[in-house]
């Protein structure tokens, strides 16, 4: 972790009280923030975002994805430097216009640990099949108390069957018809922007996982044109009004991912984060007929995401993707994502953090209920650019021969390069460096390269391989 002086002088702090350095309220400063197709720290670099999903246990009842520090210090042992946080609107909201100070207050003690660890976290407001009445997350009870639950839905592996029954497409139908409905949403994120805009290193709010569209159609454009994008207005404003300067991420409907057009039209904040999903059609269930014609459609499918973002002028980042520790081949599978995710310079979150890992028996987390590791963090833990001096023209980890490389050009030497390395796991027995131009100093306490390629040079690049 970062070590901070202990010692500020009188003026330093009187500086700060005046122009509110600490990042709170509405004039507050995040640590990161969007810039063209690209998320910039404070020295202009880009920064890539690679981490988890904190996690599916926060589905379930108290709502809350881990109960201990250890999980924090385990997240931030791995390189991450960010995290996709859960939280529930039922959580928030359980009962109608009661908002549970007691969760909110559980949330940030969470999140304040993985900041106070130096991770970046987005908070996103989690559902699936709209509420725990059906099997699924997210909604409060009172919001679908009188649609009945269709007798085919019994919770389990098969829960995102659960979509097409007339119980999840009516909740849906009633949300996206329903300015209360919405209204109380948005008041919910109203809180929560007020609760964390003072953290600089939180750095986002995501709108909504997965929106369903409910009956209305999606593939002609309706849906995100005539719905999801004035409700995404309306939360949007609802946070500005807490917190100007955290960025927003937002996801398209979920039928779309990779898979098909989204429709999405571009949103007048400056401040946003295209945050989609991919998974590839049986990855979660461990039945993914054949790995290699997944791993080609995982390339095509983010190639597909990165211009969409392109076409709305956002950065991206990968919220969810992952893969069932049962799957065949299933360490294939998850190179083949981290491979796409390099070649498309792109961040992205993997599913899941989740010590009990109970909601419908998922069983994709990437630790035991004993908090070992499964074996995929061999994959997951891995080489990659944190933050680039310069524009990214390419980077890669080869999992096959551990080398990593990086190019990118016009430097401004103002912050060096740093690369995460991951050494312990993957270079055990050491490993050298290769730049065009510069020095290079590692810290094996961190496993961070940093890299200073100098100014005035057009491109540079550096190669990490094993000895």
């Amino acid at each position: 972790m970062v070590k901070k002086n202990k010692y500020l002088s009188l003026t330093f702090i009187i500086i700060c009280l005046l122009l509110n350095c600490g990042g709170g309220g509405k004039g507050g400063n995040k640590l990161l923030h969007a810039d063209g197709l690209w998320i910039k720290d404070q020295d202009n670099r880009v920064v890539i975002l690679r981490g988890i999903n904190a996690g599916g246990d926060a589905k379930l009842p108290p709502f809350l994805p881990f109960n201990n520090e250890a999980s924090a210090d385990q997240i931030a042992g791995w390189g991450m430097n960010v995290a996709r946080y859960l939280v529930t609107w039922e959580g928030i909201e359980p009962e109608k216009g009661v908002y549970s100070e007691e969760y909110l207050e559980e949330v940030e003690k969470r999140v304040n640990w993985l900041t106070q660890r130096g991770i970046f976290v987005f908070i996103d407001f989690h559902q699936d099949l709209f509420a725990r009445r059906f099997c699924g997350d997210g909604a409060p009870e009172w919001t679908c108390s009188d649609i009945p639950v269709d007798p085919v839905i019994v919770c389990g592996p098969d829960w995102f069957t659960f979509y097409l029954t007339d119980s999840v497409l009516s909740a849906f139908d009633r949300f996206w018809k329903s300015d209360e409905l919405q209204n109380h949403y948005a008041e919910a994120f109203r809180m929560v922007a007020g609760r964390f805009a003072g953290n600089p290193r939180v750095i986002g709010y995501e709108i909504m996982n997965e929106p369903w569209s409910g009956s209305i159609p999606f593939y002609n454009g309706d849906f995100e044109i005539n719905y999801l994008a004035p409700f995404y207005r309306k939360v949007i404003s609802a946070i500005r009004e807490k917190d100007k300067n955290t960025m927003v991420f937002f996801e398209p409907v979920v039928t779309l991912g990779g898979f098909g057009k989204s429709y999405f039209p571009r949103l007048s904040d400056p401040r946003l984060v295209f945050s989609p999903h991919f998974y590839t059609l049986g990855s979660l269930q461990g039945n993914e007929p054949s790995v290699d014609d997944a791993v080609r459609n995982i390339d095509q499918g983010l190639g597909q995401l990165a211009e969409k973002a392109n076409q709305l002028s956002t950065p991206v980042i990968l919220g969810e993707y992952g893969v069932h520790p049962n799957q065949v081949l299933g360490d294939q599978l998850l190179k083949g994502y981290y491979q796409a995710l390099d070649h498309h310079l792109m961040g992205g979150t993997v599913w899941s953090y989740a010590p009990e890992d109970l909601w419908n028996h998922e069983s994709v987390s990437l630790i035991n209920p004993d908090y070992t590791e499964r074996p995929y963090m061999q994959i997951v833990d891995r080489p990659y650019p944190m933050a680039i001096d310069g524009e990214p023209q390419a980077f890669l980890f080869n999992d096959d021969t551990g080398v990593f490389t990086l190019e990118a050009k016009e430097p401004s030497g103002k912050a060096p390069t740093l690369v995460y390395l991951s050494a312990e796991r993957h270079y055990p027995n050491g490993f050298q460096v290769e730049l065009s131009s510069g020095t290079s100093e590692f810290d094996p306490e961190k496993e961070i390269l940093s890299v200073s390629p100098g100014a005035g040079i057009e491109v540079y690049s550096v190669t990490v391989s094993p000895q």
